[in-house]
C-alpha cells in the first residue's frame, strides 16, 4: 500500500562549527532533504566522503540564483530538515537563492538585513520577547536530539557492561548452557531496569518528586524550601512562585531572566540551576543549596571586616559579578544579601531577577520621583561615629523585618535611580558601596531616616568622605590610603568609575590576590555544618521570633493578593513556554562521544 509523504518538519539550530554537515549526513542517510544556511555553506569544512555526502558537498559549493528572488532562508541561521518524498534519492538544495552578488536585492544577506520586511515586522523580529522565544525553540530542538543521542549512547554502554559482566563469569545466552537460567534471570533484571529508566524519561517533573525538608525563605511572590529529590537524593533550594501573582505584578520577565541566567551558567561563582518545572498554578526553580547563608548574616555577626578579609570577599564578589557580565547581564541591584556563602566559605552570586535589561517602567518612575522629592535641607552632616551608630540602630530595628524585604537604594548607582542609560559599571558602584561598608561598618550614603538616605544619594559627591575617627578605640575603623583609593575608584562618575576586572586586578589594593585563582585559597570563614541538610545559617520558620521578621512579607503578600489582575489569570500557556529545565535526567546532560563545540551549550527539557 502506498504511503503518503510525511509532513514537513523544520528544525532551527544556532550556527556553530560543523553542525550542518553532521545533521546533513544523518539526514541523507535517512532520506531527507537538507537546507544549510548561507553562513554554514561559507564556513563549513568538508564532510566525510560518501555517496550521499559527496552529493551534499557539491550542492553546498553551488549557490543557484532565483529568477524572481522569491526564495527565502530561515529567519535564524541554522539547518532546516525537510522530509523527502523519495528516500532512495536524497536531493540537496541550498537554503537561499542569491544573485551573482551576495549583497544584491533578494540575496540571503540582504534578506537577513531585513530588506524584505516592513518596519513593524523588523521591530517584532528584534523584540526581546521574540528573540527569547527563538532561542528557547532552538535550544529545545538541541536538547531533543542530543539528549536522545546521549540516552542511546548510555543505553549501549550499559548493555556492553552487562554483556562483559556475564561473559567474564561464564554466563551464556545459549539455551543448552548449564548456567543459562542464571543468565536469563540477570537479563530479565537488566531489561527491567531499562524499562524503569525509559518510563522516567517519559514522566514530567512534579513537586511530588521532591521531599520538602523545611522552609528557608519567604518573599512577596512565593517561598523557598530546602528539599531533596526523591530518586537521586540531591539536596536543593526549591523556590516556589505563584504564576498569578507574577503576572499581576509584571514580574514574569524577571523570573524568566533568572531562569535563563541560572540555566546558562557553568561557573562556581553563580548559583547553579538543577531543575525548573511548573504546574498550572506555580513555577518552581530547584537550585543548588548554598548552606552558609547570605553575606548580610555574616556581616551582622562580624561587624567591620579586617582589611585582608575585606579584600578577599570583595575580590570574590567582583569575580562573581564579572561572570554575570560575561553572560550579557547587568545585575543593577547588588547588596550583601545577593551573595551566599558556600560550604567552603567562598562566595556565590544569586537573585538575578532584575538583570533582564530594563527595569519596570513604574519602578523607574518611582525611584526618579523619590530622588527628586528630597530637599537639600534633608542633607545633614554627621560624623562617621554618628552614622555608624545610627546604622547599627537601624539594623537592630530590622530584626523585626526580613532583610530581603526591607529593601533600600543604599547600593544603587545614580544612573539607575534616575532612569538614565547605564553600563556594567553600575554594578561596580554597588560593590564599592559594599566595600565601604566592609571597612567602615555602614554604607556610604546611609542616613538616620529614609529621606536622609535619599538626600545623601542625591548629593553623593558631597557626602562621600573618608571617615576620620578621633577615639583610640575606633582606630580599627581607619581606612588605609590604598583601601580608600579603591573605594573611590568604584564609587565615582560613570566616565571615571572602574568597569572591568582588569582595572580592579591592577589596583594596589587588589593586586596581592590573583583574581583567577581565588577558590584555591582558604576562606576566612568556613560554615560549621552538621550535614547537607543543615539550615543553621537561615531563619527558623518554626521559631516565633524568626517568624516575627516576616510580618512585612505577609503584609506585602496580602496587598498583592488584593490587586486586581484584570482577568489575566496565570497568563496563558504561551507565556511560560520554555521554562522547564532538567526534567528527570542528570543536570550534566552532555554527549561526550561527539567532539563538537555545540555541546558546550546548556540543555533544555522539552517544552510543557
Amino acid at each position: 500500500m502506498p504511503t503518503s509523504a510525511a509532513p514537513t518538519s523544520r528544525v532551527l539550530l544556532p550556527s556553530q562549527g560543523n553542525r550542518d554537515q553532521i545533521l546533513a549526513s544523518n539526514a541523507i542517510a535517512q532520506g531527507t532533504t537538507v537546507y544549510p544556511s548561507k553562513k554554514h555553506v561559507e564556513n563549513s569544512s568538508p564532510a566525510p566522503s560518501s555517496g550521499g555526502v559527496t552529493k551534499l558537498r557539491s550542492a553546498l559549493k553551488s549557490s543557484p540564483t532565483s529568477s524572481n528572488g522569491g526564495s527565502t532562508a530561515p529567519s535564524t541561521p541554522g539547518v532546516r530538515l525537510e522530509k523527502s518524498t523519495d528516500s532512495s534519492n536524497a536531493e540537496v538544495t541550498p537554503s537561499a537563492s542569491s544573485s551573482s552578488s551576495n549583497d544584491a536585492k533578494g540575496s540571503y544577506r540582504s534578506w537577513k538585513r531585513g530588506e524584505g520586511l516592513q518596519s513593524w515586522e523588523m521591530d517584532l523580529v528584534h523584540s526581546a520577547e521574540v528573540k527569547r522565544k527563538a532561542d528557547v525553540a532552538q535550544l529545545y530542538f538541541l536538547n531533543h536530539y542530543f539528549d536522545s543521542l546521549r540516552y542511546l549512547a548510555d543505553r549501549k554502554a550499559r548493555l556492553a557492561r552487562f554483556q562483559e559482566s556475564t561473559s567474564s563469569r561464564g554466563l551464556s545466552s545459549d539455551p543448552s548452557s548449564p548456567n543459562h537460567s542464571q543468565y536469563s534471570s540477570e537479563k530479565a533484571s537488566y531489561l527491567g531496569r531499562e524499562r524503569v529508566l525509559l518510563r522516567k524519561r517519559r514522566t514530567r517533573l512534579r513537586l511530588a518528586q521532591f521531599h520538602i525538608i523545611t522552609q528557608v525563605g519567604q518573599g512577596g511572590y512565593g517561598e523557598v524550601f530546602l528539599a531533596r529529590k526523591r530518586d537521586t537524593g540531591e539536596v536543593c533550594a526549591l523556590k516556589k512562585l505563584r504564576k498569578r501573582v507574577l503576572v499581576k505584578m509584571d514580574e514574569v520577565r524577571h523570573v524568566l531572566t533568572e531562569r535563563d541566567i541560572l540555566t546558562a551558567t557553568r561557573t562556581p561563582w553563580l548559583v547553579r540551576l538543577l531543575y525548573a518545572f511548573q504546574d498550572h498554578e506555580h513555577v518552581f526553580l530547584a537550585m543548588e543549596y548554598v548552606p552558609g547563608g547570605d553575606f548580610r548574616t555574616l556581616l551582622n555577626n562580624s561587624g567591620v571586616l579586617r582589611e585582608e578579609h575585606a579584600r578577599f570577599y570583595m575580590s570574590e564578589m567582583l569575580v562573581s559579578v564579572n561572570e554575570l557580565h560575561k553572560l550579557g547581564y547587568i545585575h543593577r541591584d547588588l547588596k550583601p544579601e545577593n551573595f551566599l556563602v558556600d560550604s567552603t566559605g567562598h562566595i556565590k552570586l544569586t537573585d538575578f531577577g532584575l538583570a533582564s535589561g530594563a527595569l519596570n517602567p513604574g519602578r523607574i518612575e518611582s525611584l526618579r520621583c523619590r530622588l527628586d522629592q528630597v530637599k537639600d535641607t534633608d542633607l545633614i552632616y554627621r560624623t562617621p561615629a554618628e552614622r555608624g551608630s545610627l546604622y547599627k540602630m537601624m539594623r537592630a530595628q530590622n530584626v523585626q523585618h526580613a532583610d530581603s524585604v526591607v529593601g533600600s537604594p543604599d547600593y544603587m548607582a545614580p544612573e539607575v535611580l534616575r532612569g538614565r542609560e547605564y553600563t556594567v559599571s553600575v554594578d561596580y558602584w554597588s560593590l564599592g558601596c559594599i566595600l565601604f561598608e566592609f571597612l567602615c561598618g555602614f554604607p556610604p550614603f546611609s542616613g538616620g531616616s529614609s529621606d536622609e538616605t535619599w538626600a545623601n544619594l542625591k548629593n553623593w559627591q558631597k557626602v562621600l568622605q573618608r571617615p576620620v575617627y578621633e577615639k583610640p578605640e575606633d582606630l580599627q575603623f581607619n581606612l588605609s590610603d590604598v583601601a580608600w583609593d579603591a573605594v573611590t575608584k568604584l564609587i565615582d562618575t560613570p566616565d571615571r568609575r572602574y568597569s572591568s576586572l582588569s582595572q580592579v586586578q591592577a589596583h594596589p589594593f587588589f593586586s596581592p590576590l590573583n583574581l583567577t585563582s581565588l577558590r584555591e585559597l582558604n576562606a576566612p570563614f568556613v560554615p560549621q555544618l552538621q550535614s547537607d541538610e543543615d539550615t543553621g545559617y537561615f531563619d527558623n520558620f518554626d521559631d516565633p521570633e524568626d517568624m516575627a521578621k516576616y510580618k512585612e512579607v505577609q503584609e506585602k503578600q496580602r496587598n498583592v493578593e488584593a490587586v486586581n489582575d484584570g482577568g489575566k489569570g496565570v497568563g496563558g500557556r504561551g507565556l511560560w513556554t520554555g521554562f522547564t529545565f532538567g526534567k528527570n535526567v542528570s543536570s550534566s546532560m552532555w554527549f561526550p562521544s561527539i567532539p563538537i563545540p555545540l555541546l558546550s551549550m546548556p540543555t533544555f527539557a522539552p517544552l510543557d
